[in-house]
């Protein structure tokens, strides 16, 4: 399973991506910078798109993917790209986006082969494509926000995705229950330690909030930072060399690849 940072940034800046991660050519996790990030062959060949919530910054080039592949269906070849996700996500997704409002309606363009299709998930329960499980868990941030871990050959092979989250017990005591080892983790540090009221009005973390959340977690695995706002990347990173003495971690940066 081989992951790479299409986006992993907090910010919308120049040199800043967008929340997204491909995993295998074929999935998405979350759809934040998809198409300024990959060409238009690469694109085609997405499948699944697994979304943690509905803020923008993680669902925007749903819409932009969906027109750039409407050449791939007009002749009825390919089955439709399905979006992933809580039932709640997906229907803000519908009644927000594609509406016909704000974007087309790609879940019925063209008529005799749509676009995209919504798969609706239940926390838990996992997806299996390929030789690839995916699970998702609750987690304190917006409305219906999750996080996912997904694994390979029973577990050998594993990494957890927190997606935009704030301190949430429920997700560590899920990670700890899960059947193998975590040995791979991506989660955020949003804010420096001194913003953290509005780290908790907003639902993220800090470094020093994202150390006692990983001291509920009795596995230790790798873990990898996104969502740094960027105004506050420098001091978020000396942070997180104090606050995560003792840890394996990496800043994630834009084209990278994790080999799980």
């Amino acid at each position: 399973m081989q992951l790479r940072v299409l986006g992993c940034s907090g910010s919308d800046l120049p040199g800043h991506n967008l929340t997204s991660f491909c995993i295998d050519d074929t999935i998405l996790l979350d759809a934040g910078s998809v198409t300024s990030s990959l060409d238009l062959a690469a694109q085609a060949r997405l499948e699944h798109i697994f979304v943690t919530h509905s803020h923008l910054d993680h669902i925007k080039d749903i819409l932009f993917l969906a027109d750039n592949l409407i050449e791939f269906f007009t002749a009825g070849s390919r089955p439709p790209v399905q979006i992933h996700g809580l039932p709640e996500v997906l229907d803000a997704i519908a009644t927000h986006l594609l509406n016909d409002t704000i974007w087309p309606d790609f879940t019925v363009i063209p008529a005799e082969s749509p676009v995209l299709t919504y798969a609706p998930m239940t926390p838990g329960v996992p997806v299996v494509i390929g030789d690839i499980s995916v699970v998702t868990h609750p987690v304190n941030h917006a409305q219906a926000a999750s996080g996912y871990v997904l694994w390979q050959d029973g577990g050998a092979k594993n990494i957890a995705y927190t997606g935009d989250t704030g301190p949430c017990d429920s997700f560590w005591q899920a990670m700890d229950a899960l059947p193998f080892a975590l040995t791979h983790l991506i989660t955020e540090a949003s804010f420096p330690s001194d913003l953290a009221t509005l780290a908790a009005v907003s639902k993220h973390l800090t470094p020093r909030l994202l150390r006692t959340e990983l001291n509920k977690l009795r596995a230790r695995p790798g873990i990898f930072i996104y969502h740094m706002k960027a105004p506050f990347a420098a001091q978020i990173e000396h942070e997180l060399e104090h606050e995560l003495a003792g840890y394996s971690y990496r800043l994630l940066r834009e084209h990278d690849v994790i080999t799980i």
